[in-house]
């Protein structure tokens, strides 16, 4: 009698990246390696892609903001050297800098927004200049009032408030800030300063947490406020054992918690206490991290998926071109590739995205036709490189600036339950888009071997749930582990699910 056909597989992939254990251990939605896919209400989808915004810097880009004033828009990048607005009417970008800047791909810029007269302006503060300003108009200036040269610059309740100085002072523990409500003012009323030295270290960031003031160093973090005394402000140091070792990878998320990077992985920090974030991701960037560039690593907030994306520099990456993406809702982890990525932020277009900016066709895009992201004033994704190019992460592209997205999904190694050799058949698998490519391994992930009927040519649709697209194999192993992958430029993919038929290994009579 024939065997009948027994089935292996997972409905929904949904449970992220898990490098901690051996591929015959992970659940069967999780997987041990992915990249350049996102869970789009539980569909596994090929991350959108990016076009270009306006021409290179002609050098590194190393920190971007957007600034609001009287209504009008202003999107800021900032290089080494240079500073330069985005005019959306003529597309270009255009110097504002009032001198050169003289910084190295080593000095971070930091970027604050405060209160000048009653009206927003933008300091730019990169650890060796004096902190340059901008009113939204003309070129930048120098900040008035003989302010500290520090690192890193934040707004804090009217204060203007500057940590690890440097400038010839270097006073790596020191916090400073101005009179109340005017960041010109650093000698008089209000102003002062506060050397935080309990543990030694340097002031290794600075953020908002809340209604405080975060100061970071590596072992621990304080949390400034405001007092009725002369001192001003008070600091109280949390024995976390951790800070951020990367100021721009600090993000505030919508749960109350702030997320950062520090030197043994991500951290995520309560207000008490910043253990690492339950997800077995962390060995991989604990043993992958490059020490000499870790402070280059950059953070963002992507409320619309519920994720905040934290670039970090692997192995022999200077930039953080690895971007790791923290679901704070599901507390799973995702993980993209982005060449050479220096650092994001968002800034609002002054016109909608257009159906014909859209590469390959309409019907095989799985984007949704409503999506906010489509829409004028809509903040996009700003991400800059160390070639001096901002790109925008555009929906309806399936490509980067015309480059094919290597996105590519693996699964756990499937077993019999008893261990023993099975005959691997057939994969069902219900899948929309342009194509998608599926390989199997019988080794761990070190050989691959293309199916035969692969890649698959999908429709615009799912198929209907009596008629997969069926793949056929014939492997005898005891285990085997599936990757999906779509390397196309115009082409966009979304699996709903897979299912696997095997036999087991024939008895004898």
């Amino acid at each position: 009698m024939p065997q009948t056909l027994l089935k292996k597989g997972s409905l929904l992939l949904v449970e992220g990246l898990d490098t901690s254990l051996p591929g015959e251990y992970l659940k069967d939605n999780a997987s041990p390696n992915t990249q350049n896919f996102f869970v789009d209400r539980a569909l596994l989808t090929k991350r959108a892609g990016s076009s270009a915004l306006g021409s290179t810097l002609s050098e590194e880009v190393m920190n971007g903001a957007e600034l609001v004033r009287e209504g009008a828009n202003y999107n800021v990048r900032i290089g080494i050297t240079k500073v330069q607005k985005y005019d959306t009417g003529t597309s270009t970008w255009s110097n504002i800098h009032h001198a050169v800047l003289t910084g190295t791909t080593d000095d971070l810029v930091d970027i604050a927004i405060t209160l000048l007269s009653g009206k927003q302006i933008l300091v730019i503060t990169n650890g060796v200049d004096s902190p340059y300003k901008w009113t939204g108009s003309g070129n930048t200036a120098a900040l008035g009032g003989t302010p500290p040269v520090g690192k890193f610059v934040q707004e804090y309740q009217t204060y203007l408030v500057f940590a690890n100085i440097q400038g010839g002072v270097d006073i790596d523990t020191r916090v400073q800030w101005s009179d109340t409500a005017s960041p010109e003012t650093w000698a008089s009323g209000n102003a002062g300063a506060k050397d935080l030295v309990e543990d030694g270290g340097e002031i290794t960031g600075l953020n908002i947490f809340g209604n405080y003031l975060a100061v970071h160093k590596s072992t621990s973090i304080y949390l400034g406020y405001l007092v009725t005394t002369t001192a001003v402000f008070r600091f109280d140091r949390k024995a976390t054992g951790a800070g951020t070792c990367a100021n721009n990878s600090i993000v505030n998320l919508p749960t109350g918690e702030q997320i950062f990077l520090a030197n043994d992985g991500i951290r995520i920090f309560n207000g008490s206490t910043s253990p690492l974030v339950d997800s077995p991701i962390n060995d991989e960037i604990r043993d992958g991290l490059n020490a000499e560039k870790k402070h280059k690593a950059w953070g963002l907030l992507v409320r619309e998926l519920d994720e905040v994306w934290i670039g970090i520099p692997i192995g022999s990456q200077e930039s953080g071109e690895t971007v790791y993406k923290f679901n704070y809702v599901n507390r799973v982890m995702y993980k993209d590739t982005r060449t050479n990525a220096n650092c994001a932020w968002k800034a609002a277009q002054s016109n909608s995205i257009t159906w014909d900016q859209a590469s390959g066709s309409w019907d095989s895009h799985t984007d949704r036709w409503n999506e906010t992201s489509l829409s004028a004033q809509t903040p996009l994704i700003n991400i800059s490189d160390t070639d001096g190019l901002t790109f925008y992460v555009n929906s309806l592209s399936s490509s980067d600036n015309g480059t094919a997205i290597n996105a590519l999904w693996e699964t756990k190694d499937f077993e019999d339950e008893q261990k023993r050799i099975c005959r691997w058949e057939e994969m069902q698998l219900w899948a929309k888009g342009g194509s998608v490519t599926v390989s199997y391994s019988i080794d761990g992930g070190i050989t691959w071997t293309e199916v035969s009927n692969s890649p698959v040519t999908l429709t615009d649709d799912f198929p209907s749930d009596y008629s997969p697209d069926i793949l056929y194999f014939d492997v005898w192993s005891s285990r085997i582990r599936f990757r999906f992958s779509n390397v196309e430029t115009d082409e966009a993919l979304a699996i709903k699910q897979f299912i696997v038929g095997y036999k087991l290994r024939e008895a004898r009579r």
